[in-house]
């Protein structure tokens, strides 16, 4: 018969055994919380009838303090794949109570019978547990998940415990070719009061609002109907939800880059096309100013021609009279005549003097 050893007093120790029996026995160096194998010696039976509070109550007073610690649950602890088992322990790790929370954990819970979980530590509980459920084929697909949570008034311990448990989780699973991904996180009390209300397990309640938190139109959600749903199925449309907004982003992401890149496109035309006119006309400023010094170093001269004729275009009537005066001396006899004298004169002259 195996026993629990929940008391030591010195050279003694006090044993819990499997059918519910006290048992006295020598300290062989035991450790509170040790399941030890034992033969019947010395026992007294508890009243399985008795109320819960009525046997704490006795071994406080005949054990002592670390009896009643034996028996006060400290932490939670819930397993989900589809079956969903919930586990109270104490503060030695070892397992108070098992309980399926679903129908298919009541099945799983019912096929290891509570006796054999009880006591045993919760390492060892879960381990069998999940064993169970892989022989059970709960997890013969890869797409599959193992959830587990925990909680307890010591947070720290509830984080620590999380991650033993998976580590515990995920070596049954590598001994059983199972290739299940294996979860596990510290939750609060009020969540494993929330959990309780609903039927559910914190974990699966977390798994749950999760999706709904995932979801485009979370409206769209029944959580009751999910609640009920396994783990892999949770967690596939959780995956699903969060590809599509992934997607979606990506999408809005391109269509913004486009957008910017396009933004990016005509500021850098319009800066090109300004500053195309303003080298244009720097060019002409550049030019003009080049023309005028070119103008004040080297001035042009007067156009006399020019001038005479603007005088002529501007004086038609003087121009009439000089052509009739030249007219007038070229026609008139008398000038002849008198040359014509003038010249017989000078040859006489000229012809008496030779004389």
């Amino acid at each position: 018969m195996k026993a629990v050893i929940v008391e030591i007093r010195g050279n003694t120790v006090i044993m819990l055994s499997n059918d519910g029996s006290f048992i006295k026995r020598k300290n062989k160096n035991y450790e509170i919380g040790q399941e030890v194998e034992i033969n019947m010696i010395k026992t007294f039976k508890s009243k399985r009838t008795l109320l819960v509070a009525a046997i704490v109550s006795c071994l406080m007073l005949v054990f002592g303090g670390t009896a009643y610690a034996y028996f006060t649950p400290t932490e939670y602890i819930s397993l989900d794949v589809n079956p969903s088992i919930e586990y109270s322990i104490n503060t030695f790790n070892r397992v108070l109570s098992v309980v399926g929370v679903n129908d298919d954990g009541n099945t799983i819970v019912n096929s290891l019978e509570v006796n054999t979980l009880k006591n045993k530590d919760i390492n060892d509980a879960i381990s069998l547990t999940l064993t169970q459920i892989i022989k059970s084929d709960y997890l013969n697909n890869p797409e599959n998940a193992v959830v587990i949570t925990t909680s307890s008034n010591d947070s720290v311990k509830a984080i620590e415990l999380a991650k033993d448990l998976k580590n515990t989780a995920d070596a049954t699973c590598k001994e059983n070719d199972c290739d299940a991904v294996v979860n596990a996180e510290a939750v609060g009390a009020e969540r494993v009061s929330q959990a309780k209300e609903l039927g559910v397990t914190p974990g699966k309640l977390n798994l749950v609002e999760k999706l709904i938190k995932s979801s485009p139109d979370s409206t769209s959600i029944n959580k009751d109907e999910w609640l009920n749903k396994s783990v892999k199925d949770i967690m596939a449309q959780t995956k699903e939800n969060k590809e599509y907004e992934k997607n979606v982003n990506e999408s809005q992401n391109n269509e913004d880059l486009q957008q910017n890149q396009e933004e990016i496109r005509n500021m850098e035309s319009n800066q090109n096309s300004n500053q195309s006119t303003t080298q244009s006309n720097n060019q002409s400023t550049t030019q003009s100013n080049t023309g005028n010094h070119e103008t004040l170093q080297n001035p042009s001269p007067p156009d006399t021609n020019s001038s005479e004729n603007n005088n002529k275009q501007n004086n038609p009537t003087s121009n009439e009279n000089s052509n009739t005066s030249n007219d007038a001396v070229n026609n008139s006899p008398s000038s002849n005549d008198n040359g014509s004298s003038s010249n017989n004169t000078n040859n006489s002259n000229n012809g008496n003097s030779k004389k």
